[in-house]
């Protein structure tokens, strides 16, 4: 199974959901459905019209048709935003309309877009109405297929959930690798980490609870992609510290010839001398959590 079927594997299993395809059940909410050989899709709830359309823009891509958000409010247009292409035969891009932001009497439209590679990148805009006018939020790119929309805390409206990506091949490969889970809003037309909130405490054991699930024994010991992700995903719900302790306590530290490592938050190429050391693996997480905004309590 290739690592990114196999990371949504765990992350749904997680979160209680799974990535629409045609063996599974249908998208959680009204998505745009491409018929073979077409070149636009379309989805409309209430007054809001999200449709995608494969075309040439020579100044995005100059070889490849790049997919286009055009979102419509009764029979006006208010937006539009650009994708990225991927260079396959086939669209590997959606819409989505759903209730995202609590500040607008409007639901929003999740427009996603892959831009190929072997384990990257999907990019996610939200289309939302902020005031009298409709905004386009560029979410970010992520690893994964992009279904990414879960309603977490079970408030009507729904988060965009995936992995840090920065603990991916960090301390291992693509494949051994795992990451704490990451919860983005979109607040008044604006994105927003919201990982640390407290409604969110429920998914970020339930996701701790299937990476240990995974990895028992012994062998979760040896494997520093895995052990990165664990001791973020335990400082998630406050138990971080611990983690790292019982980590330190059972890494063999003898058979560990360290990593050299910049002590400031600094590409090692651009590292001053006197900011250099080696680092076991331990300190080397310990460091690149707290410069990451996980700092073990």
């Amino acid at each position: 199974m290739p690592a990114r079927a196999r990371f949504f594997l765990i992350l749904t299993a997680a979160i209680g959901t799974a990535p629409a395809t045609a063996e599974t059940d249908p998208p959680r909410y009204p998505t745009t459905v491409f018929e073979e050989g077409a070149t636009g899709a379309a989805v409309t709830v209430g007054d809001v019209t999200a449709q995608i359309r494969l075309v040439s823009r020579p100044e995005v891509d100059p070889d490849l048709d790049v997919p286009v958000l055009e979102v419509v409010v009764g029979d006006r247009k208010v937006l539009e935003a650009v994708g990225v292409a991927s260079g396959f035969g086939f669209p590997t891009t959606e819409a989505s309309i759903a209730e995202i932001d609590p500040n607008n009497a409007r639901p929003e439209v999740y427009f996603t877009s892959y831009s190929g590679g072997a384990h990257c990148c999907t990019h996610v805009i939200v289309a939302t109405q902020v005031g009298n006018r409709w905004k386009a939020v560029d979410v970010g790119a992520f690893d994964g297929d992009g279904d990414f929309l879960e309603d977490l805390d079970g408030d009507g409206h729904a988060e965009i959930v995936t992995i840090d990506n920065r603990f991916l091949y960090q301390f291992d490969g693509y494949a051994s690798s795992i990451g704490p889970l990451q919860v983005y809003a979109v607040r008044r037309g604006e994105v927003a980490d919201v990982s640390t909130e407290m409604q969110f405490q429920k998914a970020h054991r339930d996701w701790l609870a299937t990476l240990e699930e995974g990895w028992r024994g012994a062998e979760r010991w040896t494997s520093p992609g895995f052990l990165a992700g664990w001791v973020a995903a335990r400082q998630r719900v406050g138990e971080g510290l611990a983690a790292w302790t019982e980590l330190d306590a059972n890494w063999d530290h003898e058979a560990d010839a360290g990593e050299e490592v910049c002590l400031i938050a600094k590409p090692i190429e651009e590292c001053p001398r006197r900011q250099k050391a080696t680092l076991k693996f331990p300190d080397r997480l310990k460091l690149f959590l707290e410069q990451s905004g996980y700092p073990l309590t």
